[in-house]
């Protein structure tokens, strides 16, 4: 084979294959490959976290509190640790910082949420207020009978009514409210006896 042979086979080589010849393989990094593992499994672990708070939230705005309190209750609940700091959770919920002031002072007032520091941090870090949430939730209990106060009070306006099927179904619906207060009126003071 001649010079000029060689050389239009090395060039047909390097046409055919030239993309393996110029490009010569990355080396492996184990580092980088730990880092992209634990990225996605970072992300996905987020991505869980938000469809969960997003769900316990929607459940939380259904009993009469406003979105960005609801959210905020949600992530501090299901949150790892279970206290986060103010911007913690305003890149959480991507909401404006006046709104999460706003929430979070909502939520203080009420007693469900409080805040926690520590030495050398000059950071508040707020939590779900555990002992605040349960008398929240007692305090919601015994307002039952608040309703079944008015009730019982409208039917002894209505007692000469003509409309006696009427004050017969309010009467039915002040004897189960009644069963239910009690009941649970029961159960409390069971629950905080055994309790203290």
């Amino acid at each position: 084979m001649d010079h000029r042979s060689m050389v239009s086979s090395n060039s047909l080589s390097k046409k055919k294959f030239g993309s393996f010849i110029a490009e010569p393989k990355k080396p492996f990094s184990f580092d980088t490959t730990i880092n992209k593992m634990a990225s996605t499994a970072t992300r996905q672990k987020t991505d869980k976290l938000s469809e969960k708070v997003e769900q316990m939230g929607i459940m939380i705005e259904q009993m009469g509190h406003a979105p960005v309190p609801g959210r905020i209750m949600s992530y501090l609940m299901l949150s790892e640790p279970p206290y986060r700091d103010f911007y913690e959770i305003q890149e959480f919920l991507k909401a404006s910082k006046s709104s999460v002031s706003t929430a979070l002072n909502q939520l203080m007032q009420a007693g469900v949420v409080n805040y926690i520091t520590f030495s050398g941090d000059r950071k508040r870090y707020f939590q779900i207020h555990t002992k605040g949430l349960l008398n929240t939730m007692k305090q919601q209990y015994r307002q039952g009978q608040v309703l079944n106060d008015m009730v019982s009070e409208t039917l002894l306006h209505r007692k000469n009514s003509e409309f006696q099927r009427f004050n017969r179904e309010l009467d039915e619906v002040v004897a189960f409210s009644t069963h239910v207060h009690n009941g649970i009126k029961k159960l409390i003071e069971d629950w905080e006896k055994t309790h203290k």
